[in-house]
């Protein structure tokens, strides 16, 4: 039933279509002077026909676009028709000073992060209304996106003409983000001088997938004098696809020595680890059945009796923990199937002059199949109620390093493991906006903006199954010839698939098949509807006021389930008929002990014999047929009013323009989960509601000898990412974790201030040179605590919930009332200062005689330093965070260092260019956790790119494109003192060979 509230909000909306529809009905009969351009914010766009053609001329209107903003205003343009600068917008995006990317599976440009702010910072707009975009990921990214973040690899570049980074806030434009607003425009008939017809076709292939794929596009485009006005018309369409295949290792996390039990501790030794246990064949001889104590004394004292010294600033947070080794080393191939198709389509109706008339629309469809395989061991992170794991597990030989980490260690009594992983997912985006602007009078003009943005993510398959070999004795890692790619040596021949059982040991000796699975539907609604109107006073002064209402829906719904009993392969079927072989592995990784090749699970084999992706009753050990679902529901409502005012003035000799104004905006945010509590789902609801007043101010000020110096200051808010918001608390039996959701979370709000220095020195060449600052109020943390779960205010009943029982005593489920529990939760923390610098150069070589006319340079350095007060180490059992200990160190995703560097040359026939972009080392995640690493961090990366382009005739062009020319690995350390490896992967060279055609 919808509340009196909704319904006046309704009203209110319905109230501002009609007037701008009449608004528009009346255009035929009204004769004004040609339209000014757009208010920035506003809805519509000027009716200038953009004919832009060439890499040199691209760069020419995207620096007279930058030379006439108001604000700080960076633009990327089409070099020509579909056809942007880059396959991908995101490495498009890199070159624009201070945004450096975030790549996902394949190595593809992924994410942004904007003068040193991660994207769940940056907004993204699409034809004037906020879009959103989520695609799925490995596990160790995350397995799916499930914020704020807009991922670029949804949609194909050619589908749009023209993409802004806006840095500065404006009251006109719509609040949320701490980095930039992302403008993303796609193109219109009255973009085009008349008929126009453009197709391409490319072919892909990358130096580890080795294989060639294609990448078609098209466009057409018209416009017509009617007796009705001018009208026209635009769909353009693009389709590729590609396989990407990263290979490398991983840890998937490390844990100190201490950890799930400890390892097994030598015969004779005290104290004893683990402890008799009858059921579990524990004795003074024995640490299960079979498995005899053969820890080498000195060794394992070693081992056990390290500590860390957290990262240099506090003292280990447990004594004695122990060395700290990878919780599961494990050589990791991933072969990812994408196939991209979007479609646009643009319709537009001039009626009169001063009246315009445009409808956008788009479809985009991002379908993927990702197989992962691993091959690895798992003992170091399993406790021995859960699964037999670490304290059955005999350290034989150990080293290390001077900084504490591990180097090297043999074991006994080591499960090992052969896993395969079929993950697929679809994302679909659509779009509709209508826009329209009417000049009313010479010095009167309204717009209208109504649009809606849905995107869904699919993910109706992630299906991991397990082959196991148990207590292998003379299993090794080996990281002294490698830090990055270890030896692992198995102690079994794991290209042998008999050397495996699908299956998990239990004390008694029985066996059971073991698999785990997901659905995964994730919805997200946008609707966005504004109103702007603009009175010019005078030649000088224009006044701007809007309203918009924005509704956002968020919504999420989850099932997984797995079995560890009832799969026993038929009499006949053997290992050698549900696997495969995973051959060629770790061409060009650079690690001397990769395995050849390795026995893998085949999935569709092994569906072929257990349909464990049924979804139903009728199959034993099924999926998903006793699963409870997780749903969650986020909305938020915001309503916004704005003022500004334009003004241009000559004063002292000097040309003076600018904006100053403020925007109101109410946000009302709704989180509903549905928990289930003793059996029985229910909801959750937790409501927040906040207003904000944000006032900005944007001065430009013209020097002589075209020179610009820009001025501006603002407030500015972030709000909290969905995940965050779910209302939800779980627990983890096996890790003995408490994680709790917090609705109440406030937005991250912050001043900013920019000052930056243009100087236009040439023909279509332009130097510059920012300082930015943002004062930070408060952060957004995920903070690690132990409590006992009984003070945490949650009901009994969620600790029986996935078959356990707190009186029934079955060994998984080892959190009681009185346990002391691992809490996860995220807290608004203390915020602090970043600082930046910003240098930019656009520098066509005009002073070189005759061809060399044709070179230029295009390059950018960033600089920036941030100061967040992070915990990073919870030392009490309470729950304010400001009774937590600090540390102070940069913003997640932030880069302190980022520069791009592009030589090209060109010309009517002939173009070439040669780009590197660097972003320097960064904090992915303030662990700040009771285990004792601080950090994890990602490795700085240089990425080179090429492109070569002839055209053959004025109609057809010939290119080819070169990406990731060094190719560049991917790299995760965690801890900032002894920077173990956590992750370690390439994903190859790219080339790309295309033609295109167009009259």
């Amino acid at each position: 039933m919808k509340t009196s509230t909704d319904k006046r909000r309704e009203i209110r909306l319905t109230a501002l279509a009609l007037a701008a529809a009449a608004l528009a009905s009346s255009a035929a009969a009204q004769q004004a002077p040609a339209p000014a351009p757009a208010a920035a914010g506003a809805g519509t766009e000027p009716a200038a026909v953009v004919t832009v053609t060439g890499f040199r001329a691209s760069l020419d209107s995207a620096l007279n676009a930058k030379k006439n903003s108001d604000g700080i205003l960076d633009v990327i343009k089409a070099e020509d028709i579909a056809k942007f600068p880059d396959a991908n917008l995101a490495e498009s995006l890199q070159r624009v000073p201070g945004v450096s990317l975030a790549r996902g599976e394949g190595g593809e440009g992924r994410q942004i992060t904007v003068r040193g702010l991660n994207a769940g910072f940056t907004r993204v707009r699409i034809n004037g209304i906020e879009g959103m975009s989520m695609t799925g990921a490995s596990d160790i990214n995350g397995n799916s996106n499930r914020g704020r973040g807009f991922d670029f690899s949804v949609f194909a570049s050619e589908l749009f003409n023209s993409l802004e980074v806006r840095k500065t806030s404006e009251a006109a434009v719509e609040e949320g983000s701490l980095g930039a607003t992302v403008d993303l425009r796609t193109g219109r008939p009255f973009d085009f001088k008349g008929r126009t017809i453009s197709f391409g076709v490319q072919e892909s292939w990358n130096s580890v997938s080795r294989k060639t794929q294609p990448r078609l596009t098209g466009l057409v485009s018209d416009r017509w004098d009617t007796r009705f006005g001018k009208v026209g018309a635009l769909i353009s369409a693009a389709h590729s696809k590609r396989r990407a295949v990263e290979e490398g290792y991983e840890a998937v996390d490390l844990y100190p020595a201490s950890f799930d039990g400890g390892f097994c501790s030598p015969a004779g030794v005290a104290p004893q680890v683990p402890g008799n246990d009858a059921v579990k064949g524990v004795d003074a001889a024995n640490c299960g059945f079979g498995v005899p104590r053969t820890s080498n004394p000195a060794e394992y004292a070693e081992v056990m009796g390290k500590t860390d010294n957290f990262g240099g600033t506090v003292a280990a947070p447990l004594a004695g923990s122990g060395a700290f080794a990878p919780r599961i080393p494990r050589y990791r191939r991933s072969q990812t199937d994408y196939e991209r198709t979007g479609i646009t389509s643009s319709f537009q109706w001039r009626p009169a002059p001063g009246t315009d008339i445009n409808l956008d629309l788009m479809y985009g469809k991002f379908s993927n199949t990702r197989y992962d395989n691993y091959i690895g061991a798992i003992s170091f992170g399993r406790s021995l109620a859960a699964a037999n794991g670490k304290p059955q597990t005999s350290i034989l030989e150990a080293e290390f390093d001077d900084k504490g980490s591990w180097t090297y260690g043999r074991f006994n009594g080591v499960d090992v493991r052969t896993e395969g992983l079929m993950d697929v997912y679809e994302t679909k985006f659509r779009q509709n906006v209508l826009s329209a602007s009417h000049r009313i009078t010479d010095t009167l003009k309204v717009d209208f903006l109504h649009g809606m943005s849905n995107t869904n993510l699919d993910n109706p398959m992630r299906a991991t199954v397990m082959f196991d070999a148990p207590n292998v004795n003379g299993f090794s890692f080996d990281f002294r010839d490698n830090r990055n790619v270890p030896t692992l040596n198995y102690g079994i021949d794991v290209a042998d698939p008999n050397s495996f059982t699908f299956a998990r040991t239990e004390p008694n000796g029985t066996w059971h098949g073991q698999f785990f699975g997901r659905y995964l539907q994730s919805d997200n609604k946008l609707k966005t509807t504004a109103v702007n109107l603009a009175w010019e006073a005078s030649d000088r002064l224009t006044l701007r006021t809007g309203l918009s209402a924005r509704k956002n829906a968020y919504g999420l719904y989850e099932v997984g389930n797995g079995s560890d009993g009832g799969l026993a392969l038929p009499t006949g079927v053997g290992m050698g008929d549900i696997s495969r072989q995973i051959a060629g592995f770790g061409r060009g990784l650079g690690g001397t002990g990769v395995p050849a090749s390795w026995a893998a699970v085949d999935l569709d084999k092994l569906l072929a014999v257990h349909n464990i992706e049924c979804h139903c009753a009728e199959v034993p050990g099924s999926l998903f047929n006793t699963a409870t679902p997780g749903v969650t529901r986020i909305t938020e409502d915001i309503d916004a009013v704005y003022g500004m005012l334009d003004f241009n003035y000559d004063l002292w000799g000097i040309g003076w323009r600018g904006n100053a104004g403020v925007r109101g905006v109410d946000t009302k945010s709704t989180s509903m989960t549905l928990q289930t509590i003793g059996g029985q789902l229910q909801p959750i609801t937790v409501v927040k509601k906040y207003r904000d007043w944000l006032p900005a101010l944007n001065l430009t000020a013209q020097l002589p000898k075209d020179v610009f110096l820009r001025f501006s200051a603002g407030k500015t808010l972030a709000r909290p990412e969905y995940g965050d918001l779910r209302p939800t608390a779980s627990v983890n039996h096996q890790f003995q974790t408490v994680t709790v959701g917090n609705a109440r979370l406030d937005p991250i709000r912050a001043r900013t201030y920019d000052l930056q220095a243009e100087w236009y020195y040439d023909k279509n060449a332009m130097i510059s040179l920012g300082f930015f600052r943002k004062e930070i109020k408060s952060f957004i943390q995920n903070v690690q605590q132990r409590e006992v779960y009984s003070a945490l205010g949650l009901p009994d009943e969620l600790l029986t919930e996935g078959g356990c029982s707190i009186t029934g005593g079955l060994p998984a489920c080892g959190v009681l009332p009185d346990t002391t529990v691992v809490v996860n939760r995220k807290f608004n923390t203390p915020g602090g200062p970043l600082n930046g610098l910003e240098f930019n150069l656009q520098a066509p070589f005009n002073f070189l005689p005759g061809i060399g006319k044709n070179f230029g340079l295009l390059a950018n350095y960033t600089r920036v330093k941030s100061k967040i007060n992070y915990i990073v180490r919870p030392d009490n059992l309470t729950t304010e965070a400001n009774e937590f200990i600090g540390d102070t160190a940069d913003f997640t995703g932030l880069s302190p260092r980022a520069h791009n560097i592009t030589l090209y040359y060109d010309d009517p026939k002939f173009s070439a260019r040669v780009s590197a972009a660097h972003r320097s080392s960064y904090i992915q995640a303030v662990l700040g956790d009771i285990n004792g690493h601080d950090y994890t961090r990602v490795n700085g990366m240089t990425n080179i790119d090429f492109s070569l382009s002839y055209n053959v005739t004025p109609n057809l062009r010939l290119s080819i494109e070169g990406q990731n020319l060094t190719d560049e690995a991917l790299r995760y350390g965690r801890d900032s003192v002894r920077n173990d490896t956590l992750l370690y992967v390439h994903s190859g060279r790219s080339f790309v060979l295309g033609a295109n055609y167009k009259f």
